[in-house]
């Protein structure tokens, strides 16, 4: 038997397939009206009222309640229907526990999956009638925040954006606010003068939105920002070594003494070639004359990455494909001594390479094969060029957790490359005095890595020297933000980006 409200009599049971059927009345001898608030025991009609109910054992459960209907004996001619105590509100076709119910279900999966589950759990309803059910439940009131991480979100990337605001002591969200403007996190930080200090990445209009809306506040930029600020600084260094690169990446296969200098070789400039380079000049142009990125990349028609990499570079840098591997590098001492000895079969050969371990197709065999007849120099076997930003990993890691190749490789570039053997070093530098928890070597540090390629990275660490020094010595990242991040991006998914802000601020503010 579901349990019953205080005031009801019930009167009948009737148990079917369908679920189970309770019918009742109210047993108060008088009501309140709902206008003067006085109590009236003057009767003037009945009618019936049905209420859904939490389910019992694996059977949907319905109430029909006879109610009552009064005579106000202040308010003339008015009358008014009693409230069933413990089970609904006023018009309400569902119980107050099982519309709780219903909104903890769609909470977590959403509208139609909520949905399915509560049918399921023999509480039948409409994905649309979940959604409503979230958007009305009001939001659980916060304590003060003291500490809190500021961060973006993305609500569609590249184009609309969104903050979150988490308490990083008690680890929650509080607060999703529109946009990534200054200005709505001012309003927020004006109306939460709890706060005394603000974690955040290295964002302009958040570190302004601080610094006016908690003025009295302790600004602290997170350590993870940072240290992925100084390893794009180091990768732009990389980037303008491309020569000396290549040049040690060809040496760790050809011959030394044998192979020529890829250093010294000159490349015959083509349309392509040229067109890349009026482009990068055009872009470093109108970098100097104070125009934005997304400006840039919109009268060049370039991607905004690509301005960015010019940008970085400061010139422009030659662009060469490198060789491409192939399966058939690591077999060609074995074909060309079975071409010197008279076998010029492709099948055969590939018969033969298979034998060996060989997992290539016949087509490659062929092309080798074909280049052969026709007397073409044999291939050697291709020099294959890292990209800038595993070689930038290489140089900020561990030497130890590194591969004997990849040592070698990092040795040769920094020995052939002294600036960027510094760069790397400063940035190395830097990296350890995050983790020491002392800020006394900070100012050192920034006066020796001006001097060097780093300059751009040490002159925006300057512009952001208190937020850099409490993130040295404060324990507040943002490290829980970005968890929460993550978890909107599940719950934004699930949505199927149909659904509005509200209705995802409901669902991202409900505790997990």
């Amino acid at each position: 038997m579901p349990s019953v409200p205080d005031g009801l009599h019930v009167d009948g049971l009737t148990l079917d397939t369908s679920g189970l059927l309770i019918t009742a009345r109210t047993t108060a001898a008088q009501a309140c009206c709902r206008v003067c608030g006085r109590a009236s025991v003057r009767v003037h009609s009945r009618y019936w009222r049905t209420f859904d109910d939490l389910p019992w054992q694996d059977r949907s459960v319905t109430w029909r309640v006879q109610v009552r209907r009064f005579r106000c004996g202040h308010c003339p001619g008015r009358i008014f229907a009693e409230r069933v105590p413990g089970l609904g509100t006023r018009k309400a076709r569902r119980s107050d526990r099982l519309a709780a119910a219903q909104t903890d279900i769609g909470m977590v999966p959403g509208g139609e999956a909520g949905a399915r589950l509560s049918r399921r759990l023999a509480m039948p309803v409409s994905g649309d009638t979940v959604l409503r059910l979230i958007r009305r439940r009001g939001t659980v009131p916060s304590p003060p925040p003291r500490v809190i991480g500021i961060d973006d979100w993305a609500w569609r990337r590249g184009r609309s954006y969104g903050t979150i605001v988490c308490d990083l002591e008690r680890r929650r969200v509080i607060d999703l606010l529109p946009g990534r403007p200054s200005a709505p996190v001012r309003e927020w930080l004006t109306a939460h003068p709890s706060v005394t200090v603000v974690s955040r990445d290295r964002s302009g209009p958040y570190a302004e939105a601080a610094r006016t809306g908690a003025p009295t506040a302790t600004q602290v930029a997170d350590r993870w920002h940072l240290l992925v600020n100084a390893s794009e600084a180091l990768r732009g260094v990389v980037e303008r070594h491309q020569s000396e690169i290549r040049d040690v990446a060809h040496r760790a296969v050809h011959d030394p003494a044998g192979s020529p200098d890829l250093a010294k070789t000159k490349t015959a400039p083509t349309n392509v070639s040229s067109w890349r380079r009026d482009r990068c000049e055009a872009a470093l142009c109108l970098h100097g004359e104070g125009l934005p990125t997304k400006e840039i990349a919109r009268r060049l028609g370039a991607s905004r990455n690509a301005v960015r990499r010019w940008v970085r570079a400061g010139r422009f840098m030659s662009y060469r494909r490198a060789p491409s591997s192939s399966l058939l590098d690591r077999y060609l001492p074995f074909v060309e001594a079975r071409w010197r000895e008279g076998q010029h079969s492709a099948t055969v050969l590939h018969r033969e390479l298979h034998a060996q371990g060989f997992i290539g197709s016949y087509d490659i065999v062929r092309r080798w094969a074909s280049r052969r007849r026709q007397d073409a120099p044999a291939r050697s076997p291709s020099a294959r060029v890292p990209s800038t930003r595993r070689i930038t990993r290489w140089l900020t890691a561990d030497p130890t957790s590194l591969s004997r190749e990849d040592l070698a490789f990092t040795e040769a570039l920094c020995s052939a490359a002294p600036k960027l053997k510094q760069a790397a070093k400063d940035i190395r530098a830097f990296a350890e005095l995050l983790r020491q928890n002392d800020s006394t070597g900070l100012t050192p540090w920034l006066e020796a890595a001006a001097a060097t390629d780093l300059g751009g990275f040490v002159t925006g660490l300057r512009q952001d020297e208190p937020a850099v020094r409490a993130a040295i010595v404060e324990p507040w990242s943002n490290g829980p933000v970005e968890g929460q991040v993550n978890r909107l991006k599940l719950i934004k998914r699930s949505m199927y980006g149909r659904a509005g802000f509200d209705l995802l601020r409901k669902r991202v503010l409900h505790p997990a």
